[in-house]
């Protein structure tokens, strides 16, 4: 009861929302490859590469890298929400690229094909809609090979599981930003 009122006092329950699906870090820059992969799941992944110390070892390694940070499709903001992890190689790859396009570089599947099952559904910032503002790193591209994300930014466009370097077309698809932690 309110004092000197006489009425019960009535009190709405309190609603909080859902809390927002955090974003995902322990994305890696694999010097080797130029690609992007997911190094969470304790292991190195598949690089296109092959320099393990056996021949037949492909882990790709990330000396140098950032902490990258993607963010989920159901997350606040804009972005180009086409982006899967092959569990497989670990690597990044555009899930709206032409299938015959994309290329897993550990042959397991019948086609070259990636496996994506549980895998979350990633979006990617864009240029020119986006900036290279503070923890922004542009430069990022897909390749039209393999359909992988990758880094042009140092020169050498890396190992590509379809053949030779990664290659993307200047005015042609999307210049992606990636955040570091």
């Amino acid at each position: 009861m309110a004092a000197g009122t006489g009425l019960a006092a009535l009190t709405a329950p309190l609603v909080t929302p859902a809390p927002a699906r955090a974003a995902q870090h322990l994305w890696r820059w694999c010097f080797q490859c130029s690609g992007l992969w997911f190094s969470g799941n304790g292991g190195n992944g598949y690089c296109p590469l092959g320099t393990g110390l056996f021949g037949w070892e492909h882990p790709h390694r990330s000396a140098g890298s950032g902490d990258y940070v993607l963010r989920f499709v159901d997350e606040p903001g804009a972005g180009q929400a086409s982006w899967v992890w092959c569990r497989l190689c670990s690597g990044l790859w555009s899930s709206s690229a032409d299938p015959s396009h994309r290329r897993c570089p550990t042959g397991s599947l019948p086609g070259g094909r990636h496996d994506f099952v549980n895998s979350g559904h990633y979006k990617l910032e864009a240029l020119p809609d986006m900036t290279n503002g503070p923890g922004g790193q542009a430069q990022w591209f897909m390749c039209r090979k393999c359909a992988a994300l990758f880094f042009a930014g140092n020169g050498p466009q890396g190992v590509c599981p379809a053949g030779g370097s990664h290659e993307h077309q200047a005015g042609v698809g999307f210049e992606h930003v990636l955040r570091q932690v």
